[in-house]
């Protein structure tokens, strides 16, 4: 959906008219589940995270402005709250200082690779970006992403290669 299309949407939204929410869900509902995912490292706490950010969204609809795209707004609402679960659950795992650094890096370089990460992402079709994060951030086996997404586990194995494949071609790393 282009972002035109979404700020339509938005102003639907503003003006009380709830049949645009399922059209914003469904044109945010992978950047934000994402965003948040790299976070957390959990799908559990993922969907409950985007849970309320949707109802965190409804609150402020009124706030904001179209001088920022709806997709990065949404987004930095889904990362505080990401940001703030994780720092409540380290407190509760009593996790390490240093274990913050590593895992959420300074806002700039964070916003940098995020940056970075969503424009290599765009290459993607959306299985592609599941079985990406799923291998490389919840660090499942393939056979255990096969089970989750019901593909046989040849077509799992074939979609991250072809995923690979578009990520080195889009940072510009292809040398075939």
């Amino acid at each position: 959906m282009t972002d035109q299309k979404i700020q339509e949407y938005v102003k639907k939204l503003q003006r009380g008219d709830m049949s645009a929410f399922d059209e914003l869900y469904e044109a945010t509902k992978t950047h934000v589940y994402y965003t948040i995912l790299v976070i957390l490292k959990d799908e559990s706490s993922t969907e409950d995270i985007m849970q309320d950010t949707y109802l965190k969204m409804l609150e402020s609809i009124e706030k904001y402005k179209p001088k920022r795209p709806f997709k990065a707004w949404i987004g930095t609402i889904a990362r505080n709250l990401a940001i703030n679960a994780y720092h409540k659950k380290k407190r509760e795992v009593g996790m390490p200082d240093d274990a913050e650094n590593f895992l959420l890096p300074t806002h700039e370089t964070s916003s940098e690779n995020a940056y970075y990460l969503h424009g290599l992402m765009k290459a993607l079709n959306d299985e592609e970006k599941e079985v990406i994060v799923r291998y490389v951030i919840l660090e499942e086996k393939h056979k255990d992403i096969a089970k989750k997404m019901q593909k046989p586990l040849g077509t799992i194995t074939w979609m991250y290669q072809n995923a690979l494949k578009k990520l080195r071609k889009e940072a510009g790393e292809d040398h075939e």
